[in-house]
C-alpha cells in the first residue's frame, strides 16, 4: 500500500503543471511569436528601404550577436549566430518575464542546468569537430617518445576542469536571478509589515507600490539583461 501511495504522488507530482513550466512554455511562445513577425515583416521590407520598428530592434541585435560570434569564435563558427541569438533571447526573456508576475524560469536550477548541461556537450562537439581524436589527449598526461606524443595516464586535474564551467555557468545565473527574487519577496514583506504601522491607509501596501517597481526594474531589467549577456559570453569563450 505504501509503495503504491508513493507511486501516485510521484505520478501526480509529474504531470503537475507548476509555475515554472508554465513561464517556459509562454517564453517558448512569446519568442516563436517575435521570431515569425519579424520574418514576415522582414519579407516586407524593400531593398532601398531603412528598416524600422522591430525590424530595426532585430537586425541591431542580430548584428551585435553575430559579431561577438565572429570576434570570439572565429568566422568558421559564425553559422552558430542563431543559437547564441536565441540563447541570449531566451534568457533575457525568462529574466524580464517576473515583471509581469510570472515565475522566472532561470530562476530554477533544473532551467539553468540544462542551458549548462547544452554548453557543457557544445565543448565536446566543437573539440571532437576541429581536432578529431587528438581533442582526447587534452584529457591524458602524455610522454615523448621519438618527438610525439604519448598519452601514458588519464589526467584528473583536466577532467575536473572540464566539468567545472557546467556548474559554474549554471549556478551564476541561477544563483543571480534567485537571489533577486529573493530579496525582492523579503522587501515586499518589510514594507507590508512597515505600511501596517501607518494610520488609517495601513491595510494597503503603500510602501510596497512605491518601491517595489523600481526594485523589480534593476533585479529582473537591468540585472537580466547583463546576466544573459555573461551566459552568452562565458558559453562562446568556453568553446574558444
Amino acid at each position: 500500500m505504501l509503495n503504491n501511495s508513493i507511486v501516485e504522488i510521484a505520478q501526480e507530482n509529474l504531470f503537475t503543471i507548476t509555475p515554472v513550466i508554465t513561464s517556459v512554455i509562454l517564453v517558448t511562445l512569446i519568442l516563436a511569436t517575435i521570431y515569425i513577425i519579424y520574418y514576415f515583416k522582414l519579407k516586407k521590407v524593400k531593398e532601398n528601404e531603412a528598416p524600422k520598428g522591430l525590424v530595426l530592434v532585430m537586425q541591431m541585435v542580430i548584428a551585435y550577436i553575430r559579431s561577438l560570434v565572429v570576434e570570439i569564435l572565429g568566422p568558421k563558427l559564425e553559422k552558430l549566430t542563431p543559437y547564441f541569438i536565441y540563447l541570449f533571447s531566451y534568457i533575457l526573456l525568462s529574466n524580464v518575464i517576473g515583471l509581469i508576475g510570472f515565475e522566472n524560469p532561470t530562476g530554477s536550477l533544473t532551467v539553468t542546468l540544462s542551458m549548462g548541461f547544452v554548453t557543457f556537450i557544445g565543448l565536446f562537439v566543437i573539440g571532437f569537430k576541429y581536432q578529431k581524436i587528438s581533442y582526447l589527449k587534452k584529457f591524458c598526461i602524455c610522454i615523448k617518445v621519438k618527438g610525439k606524443k604519448i598519452p601514458v595516464m588519464v589526467n584528473p586535474l583536466e577532467v575536473i576542469s572540464q566539468i567545472t564551467p557546467f556548474i559554474s555557468i549554471s549556478f551564476r545565473l541561477w544563483g543571480n536571478i534567485f537571489a533577486g527574487s529573493l530579496i525582492t519577496s523579503l522587501w515586499f514583506f518589510f514594507t507590508g509589515y512597515m505600511s501596517c504601522k501607518i494610520p488609517v491607509v495601513g491595510v494597503f501596501n503603500i510602501l510596497g507600490a512605491i518601491t517595489i517597481p523600481p526594485v523589480n526594474i534593476y533585479f529582473d531589467l537591468l540585472c537580466g539583461l547583463i546576466q544573459a549577456l555573461v551566459f552568452t559570453l562565458l558559453t562562446m569563450v568556453y568553446w574558444t
